[in-house]
């Protein structure tokens, strides 16, 4: 099967998430490519399918259509403070007025609309989809989706060397920004005891106005950051050897967690618990206390056996949380069964 990925090749400075799909895609058999071609560059039937998102799904739909090719639309999500389905006030941002949330909604609608024209799309998970629907399309539901989540590069991350001493910090992997509800991470972290609280990494990027607000906020609270920007294998081994992960809200970092044994305590949005279930930790959904009495009691445990469980359940495909090459044999079955 020939596949193309309609997108420019990811970089260094990305997560490289589409990459490696694309790589557990190549080793099952399948010819792929990530480009964004003119029509007239594409030789008719030289593609069977294309896979596209984001603002560029349109473009997709049409390149697909012109060669002869079907086409499926990854919607990665959407996000609630923008679109008035979660008050913006919960995720530690400015709430929107109606003008801005309408500008948004139009936005989203402006792609995501492009699939109900696909062969096929896809939806991080169930909560996703019925936000989507519901709010931008008014309940009409999107035909052939598909629940497709997160895909954590697990054939990576199983080869890390074991680690017999953790090290004496706390790690977060996210962007720093507000709807990550890093700022509400950093709420539970001043209220924990500061004899107790290790130093804490945060590895990540984020817009420097967000970095600054951030860090100045760490500093005046006494919480020990490190911020680093890394990826790749020294981010692995920022997790692995972490006492806990703090996670506010992001649906691939818990499951990096997972594969390398390390604690996940997480505030419970929907979104991560439909993910997860019962694999990781929970505060209360933006109770920045309730986080900083989960966190000083899991500091308190030498070890973790939901650990192992989660771990085991996501590598035996029983969460809705998945690894690349998981999420590699889904697309293979839509696009082969389609």
């Amino acid at each position: 099967m020939r596949i193309l990925f309609y997108q420019d090749p990811p970089n260094i400075l990305s997560t490289q998430l589409t990459w490696t799909l694309g790589q557990e895609l190549v080793l099952r058999g399948h010819d792929v490519h990530f480009a964004m071609p003119k029509i007239e560059k594409v030789k008719r039937g030289s593609i069977d399918w294309v896979r596209g998102g984001g603002e560029n799904s349109w473009d997709a739909v049409k390149l697909a259509r012109a060669i002869g090719a079907k086409v499926h639309i990854h919607l990665e999500g959407v996000g609630y403070w923008r679109i008035g389905a979660d008050f913006a006030d919960n995720w530690g941002v400015d709430p929107l007025n109606d003008q801005d949330i309408e500008a948004w909604k139009s936005y989203y609608r402006s792609w995501m609309s492009a699939a109900y024209e696909a062969d096929s799309c896809s939806v991080n998970g169930q909560n996703q989809i019925d936000t989507i629907q519901r709010v931008l399309f008014d309940g009409r539901g999107m035909k052939n989706c598909h629940r497709i989540s997160c895909g954590v590069d697990a054939r990576y991350g199983l080869t890390l060397p074991e680690v017999y001493k953790r090290g004496n910090y706390i790690v977060t992997v996210s962007r720093i920004a507000p709807n990550k509800r890093i700022m509400k991470l950093a709420e539970a972290m001043a209220m924990v005891h500061p004899e107790i609280r290790p130093p804490w990494v945060v590895v990540g990027y984020g817009k420097p106005k967000n970095i600054k607000t951030f860090g100045r906020y760490c500093e005046e609270h006494g919480i020990a950051i490190h911020a680093a920007s890394a990826y790749g294998a020294q981010k692995w081994m920022w997790i692995k050897r972490a006492r806990l992960m703090l996670q506010g809200w992001n649906g691939i970092p818990p499951a990096e967690g997972l594969i390398c044994k390390t604690p996940v305590l997480s505030y419970g949005h929907e979104d991560i618990v439909e993910l997860f279930g019962q694999s990781i930790s929970f505060a209360e959904d933006n109770n920045a206390k309730d986080m900083s009495v989960k966190i000083e009691n899991l500091l308190s445990k030498n070890y973790n056996e939901r650990v192992l469980w989660g771990k085991k359940f996501l590598l035996d495909g029983k969460l809705y949380a998945c690894t690349q090459e998981q999420a590699a044999a889904k697309y293979e079955q839509i696009f082969m069964n389609s």
